[in-house]
């Protein structure tokens, strides 16, 4: 281990962002013998147990920490398509339908729709009726159908990376009274209820919208410019909290809103804090500081749970950490080979990771898809594992010579399941450069500007993490597969095969014939490895004992709309 490697290690130990089980491990994939350990943990003092705390007490407020910073972009339907916020969202804007307890992933409920869609007999035209009486955040007006007509639209022409949910599934929507919307599909479509689910088609006030620069017009993506109102603290939405304070630097503060048309909230308010690194989140809820800890270290899962005064908040999870490749040859370079991206899917160490830094709460799905979605048991087998000797002769079939790649990371980050970026991304060089004739050059970028490089397609190599739009096969099938759209856009994937295989899968009826058609699109991306899926978490997060009604989810990832807290 370098001087370098070991001196970064005992800051992050001293600065108390890594445990000191986690320096362990860390420290052991760089590659320090136990003599090196030993001289570690000596050079690192012991964190104080006297800390000045503010506790967190009041029973009407809910404290949780996570790293804003790095992972919360906005809170505006038109741009959203973020992971960490998502339980914000849920709070504050709505959609059509919901998903209530994703444990049931098939259990949708109307929401502000009064009952499911009312479709043709071709299956072209849907009917939707909308509930009355819902009124919007600071304006009062009620919600109507031109409100969903304008969002949509909206979301449409800001041709941003949800875009897709209001332009590749119908052709048009209307407003056929104030309380009916229509829709025309471009096919049948037997997921439209888990897609009309979705976070960015949430409903925002047109009217509120409009006045603070925002519109639905074509040209949205040069003239639209209600984000930052939005972003200053202003709330838009129709949900039981609304948005008052927005500084990803220190705070996002909900409250609850007064005239909200469905059953009142249990607290006042909730409020995100920004503390970047999981151990440091956990330090905050032992200490009395925060309610709740976005990210937790796996290996912190087990002292959580024996704890009295703490609660581990554990369920399934549909997110996974993968690898993204980019297969193009002006940004991918080397990787634009699919042979190397296949020896780099034989030489990663799955297991390790798995049971080792995630201290075995999660699993190793086939490809984008997590397990037990439609078709991902059929590919279960075609998946993935580490064979150095199958990796070694990809290698050298490719016959690039010696590669030296650039893998990307959010610096300080955590990945999906709590892990930390860095001890990842140290695994992984480890395990790629037992391949001869491969260096893996390790970048950590500001998180904000890793998501963004990716999102414009611009980085060779990097890490990153998935969670649902909705949960259905096609909620990973279609970002992942179709060219031009999300995670296949930002690795420059097309394959013909693919796209076709979706535009079948979505509107076919009978089930068993659906699932061959998924079995073989996931197949495809295997084989072609533009994406390298790590593993899927089991989902944890640490909370105070006081804490009551909340749940992890699949999509929100925190479940908030039943939460209260014992005085």
């Amino acid at each position: 281990m370098s001087d370098r490697s070991r001196s970064d290690l005992i800051s992050r130990l001293e600065a108390g962002s890594l445990s000191r089980r986690r320096l362990v491990k860390t420290a052991a994939l760089l590659g320090a013998a136990a003599p090196g350990l030993a001289g570690l943990h000596a050079a690192a003092a012991p964190r104080s147990a006297a800390r000045l705390v503010r506790a967190q007490t009041d029973p009407n407020t809910l404290v949780i920490v996570d790293n804003l910073k790095d992972n919360w972009l906005q809170l505006d339907p038109g741009w959203f398509y973020e992971v960490n916020p998502s339980a914000a969202m849920n709070l504050v804007y709505e959609r059509l339908y919901d998903l209530p307890d994703s444990t049931q992933p098939d259990q949708f409920v109307p929401m502000l729709a009064t009952d499911f869609p009312q479709v043709s007999a071709d299956g072209l035209e849907v009917t939707i009726p909308l509930r009355s009486g819902v009124k919007f955040h600071l304006t009062g007006n009620e919600m109507t159908a031109a409100d969903w007509v304008f969002s949509w639209n909206r979301l449409k022409n800001i041709k941003f990376q949800a875009a897709f949910f209001a332009t590749d599934y119908w052709e048009s929507v209307e407003a056929v009274d104030p309380l009916t919307l229509r829709l025309r599909l471009t096919s049948p479509n037997v997921a439209l209820v888990p897609i009309l689910s979705a976070m960015p088609l949430s409903v925002a006030d047109s009217a509120a919208i409009r006045e603070h620069g925002g519109t639905d017009a074509e040209d949205a993506d040069e003239t639209d410019s209600a984000r930052e109102w939005i972003n200053e603290g202003n709330s838009a939405g129709t949900g039981p909290f609304m948005l008052t304070a927005w500084d990803i630097e220190g705070e996002v503060v909900l409250e609850r809103f007064p005239d909200y048309w469905g059953e009142p909230p249990a607290l006042d308010r909730i409020i995100w804090r920004n503390i970047v690194d999981a151990n440091s989140q956990l330090q905050a809820v032992e200490a009395g500081e925060a309610d709740i800890a976005y990210a937790l270290d796996p290996d912190a899962a087990a002292a959580v749970a024996e704890d009295d005064s703490l609660q581990l908040i554990t369920g399934p999870s549909l997110a996974h950490e993968y690898l993204a490749l980019n297969v193009t040859e002006e940004v991918g370079g080397p990787v634009s080979n699919k042979l190397l991206r296949q020896a780099i899917g034989y030489a990663i160490d799955y297991d390790g990771i798995i049971n080792d830094l995630l201290a075995g709460a999660g699993i190793k799905p086939a490809t984008i898809a997590p397990e037990p979605l439609l078709g991902t048991e059929e590919v279960h087998d075609q998946g993935y594992s580490l064979d150095p000797p199958r990796a070694q002769e990809l290698f050298d079939e490719a016959d690039l010579g010696p590669v030296s790649l650039d893998l990307t990371y959010a610096s300080g980050g955590q990945a999906e399941g709590g892990i930390d970026l860095e001890t990842l991304v140290s695994k992984l060089k480890s395990d790629l450069e037992q391949v001869d004739g491969l260096t893996i050059n390790l970048v950590p970028m500001d998180g904000a500007k890793r998501l963004e490089e990716y999102r414009a397609a611009k980085l060779q190599f990097t890490v990153s993490g998935w969670s649902p739009d909705y949960p259905d096969i096609h909620t990973y099938a279609e970002p992942f597969g179709r060219t031009g759209t999300a995670a296949a856009k930002r690795v420059g994937f097309s394959n013909d095969a693919v796209d076709q295989g979706l535009d079948q899968g979505i509107a076919e009826t009978d089930p068993e014939q659906r699932k061959a058609i998924y079995v073989d699109v996931l197949s495809t991306i295997i084989d072609e490895a533009p994406f390298l899926i790590l593993y899927q978490p089991l989902d944890q997060k640490a909370a105070t004992s006081a804490v009551q009604g909340v749940t992890t989810h699949s999509v929100f990832m925190l479940q908030l709309r039943g939460a209260s807290k014992s005085a």
